[in-house]
């Protein structure tokens, strides 16, 4: 598949915040730990909750557009209870946005069930238990196929008129800031979401 301009964008757009949250946000060796497990499954459910609460109100338009969002925040409560977590309650404030915009938070959404699935691959290669891990990898070998179409949906968008690649950019960039401040204890950035 060839990149697509608004896919090349948003990665340069977002690539040093990307590269900061990888860095600094040990995700990774947390689920890995018994112990910290519980308490990164808790953060990534605030995370997708307020990704799907800013994706929400644009789901028609984006099915329209050939591409179903998959909200995940109800598999990642499910696993934390598997786990005997608890999830913080949030008052979510979600940001009014354009579409663009909510394209921006869904690569980073879409985007992380590739990561997901590669550290999924790394602890099944070592042995490590899956409890409480069963949204790392929700669509198994359609992952990538799934990419490619919220690729080829986001590129269309653009292409037609319908978002902006401007606004694009500037949701990834959203997305990335509230990631940081949730993941990243260290993290310079605060973000409003």
């Amino acid at each position: 598949m060839k990149t697509s301009p608004v896919l090349q964008a948003l990665r340069l757009a977002t690539a040093e915040l990307h590269r900061g949250i990888e860095a600094g946000s040990r995700i990774e060796a947390r689920l890995r730990e018994a112990t910290s497990r519980p308490a990164m499954v808790a953060q990534l459910l605030d995370f997708h909750r307020r990704v799907e609460g800013v994706v929400d109100p644009w789901r028609d338009a984006l099915r329209a557009g050939g591409f179903a969002p998959h909200a995940r925040a109800a598999d990642i409560q499910a696993d934390l209870e598997r786990l005997g977590g608890v999830a913080k309650a949030v008052d979510v404030k979600v940001p009014v946005v354009t579409f663009g915009e909510a394209l921006g938070w869904l690569y980073v959404a879409e985007g992380s069930m590739l990561g997901g699935r590669v550290i999924r691959r790394g602890l099944v290669q070592d042995g490590v238990s899956l409890t409480g891990l069963g949204f790392l990898d929700p669509w198994g070998e359609a992952t990538g196929e799934r990419w490619r179409a919220f690729v080829t949906a986001m590129e269309s968008a653009c292409a037609s008129g319908r978002a902006q690649q401007g606004d694009v950019l500037e949701g990834g960039r959203d997305a990335f800031k509230l990631a940081c401040a949730l993941f990243v204890p260290s993290c310079p950035i605060r973000s409003a979401a």
